[in-house]
């Protein structure tokens, strides 16, 4: 071991001072202010992290119909009637209704099944069982994105999920 890496080991080895606590502190303060963690990063970063603990089956987004445009020229959300998701195993549709200023959620999956399905918003999770045609609904959802998370009798253990969406 060389001369300069006996000194780096010795310091990594040792424990942090007063000094070393308030450059940390300054660093932490200087990276918060300059490049901010993004709303929400931590939530998908959650998320991602037990979709693939769980190996869950990612759904593919479709949007059927044409979706409303945008008010605004910089807003980038788009408010879609109907949205399809697909996978592998099993395919499903929703509609998506304004009631005032929340919305109604109307669901049908393909293969028709009884499935366990929860609408996942700002860490609440909402669960309803589809019924034999495999229809499901949700009334009287708040407006903001949301996710699904299906479970079928057969796999409980592996869920389908969708992407994240604007309801």
């Amino acid at each position: 071991m060389s001369t300069d890496e006996s000194t780096l080991a010795l310091v990594a080895a040792g424990s942090l001072d007063v000094a070393d606590v308030e450059i940390l502190q300054q660093l932490a303060s200087l990276v918060g202010a300059s490049d901010p963690v993004p709303a929400g990063l931590v939530d998908r970063i959650g998320m991602a992290l037990t979709i693939e603990a769980l190996h869950a089956e990612l759904a593919e987004l479709h949007l059927v119909g044409e979706p409303a445009l945008a008010v605004r020229a910089d807003e980038t959300s788009i408010e879609a009637g109907t949205i399809t998701f697909t996978t592998d195993v099993l395919t499903v549709m929703i509609s998506v209704h304004p009631e005032a200023d929340r919305v109604r959620v109307d669901g049908w999956a393909a293969p028709a099944s009884e499935l366990s399905v929860e609408l996942h918003q700002s860490g609440d999770v909402t669960t309803v069982t589809s019924d034999a045609d495999g229809r499901f609904s949700f009334s009287d959802v708040e407006r903001g994105p949301a996710r699904l998370v299906l479970r079928r009798p057969e796999e409980p253990q592996v869920p389908i999920v969708t992407p994240q969406i604007e309801l």
